[in-house]
């Protein structure tokens, strides 16, 4: 099916901001992000779309930013990850290195799982969205 000027100039734009969005403080990004948050740096999701990042060696600052209207889902296989939760929609944390903190504000749906026992991971829950 062959695109009008209008539709293709819209779809070779749309296509631009996606192959844009790289590194950690990814601008807003329509579509879906998926990148790797290297230990000790912060990453940011600002996405209309899903977010996923991952910290495998711990020790860094991942958001899930207000402007961000999807999921965002993290993992810190490392540890010590602080975790923010500003978004619409959810926000899940996996902390398997344990010691990470999370902060949930807005209407984001939030959960910090896979922390092992004895646990040291933290929560502050200031949503209107269930935490857990």
């Amino acid at each position: 099916m062959p695109f009008g000027k209008s539709k293709g100039l819209l779809l070779a734009c749309l296509v631009g901001v996606g192959a844009a969005a790289s590194g950690c403080s990814s601008s807003t990004t329509v579509g879906n992000f998926t990148g790797t948050c290297p230990t000790g740096t912060s990453c940011t999701c600002s996405t209309v779309g899903n977010c996923e990042y991952d910290c495998p060696g711990g020790g860094c600052s991942l958001t899930c930013s207000s402007s961000n209207t999807g999921n965002c889902l993290f993992t810190c296989a490392g540890g010590n990850c602080d975790i923010t939760c500003q978004n619409v929609g959810n926000c899940n944390t996996s902390c398997t290195g344990n010691g990470c903190s999370m902060l949930c504000t807005g209407v984001v749906i939030c959960s910090l799982e896979d922390c092992p026992a004895p646990s040291t991971c933290t929560k502050v829950c200031q949503n209107t969205g269930s935490c857990t």
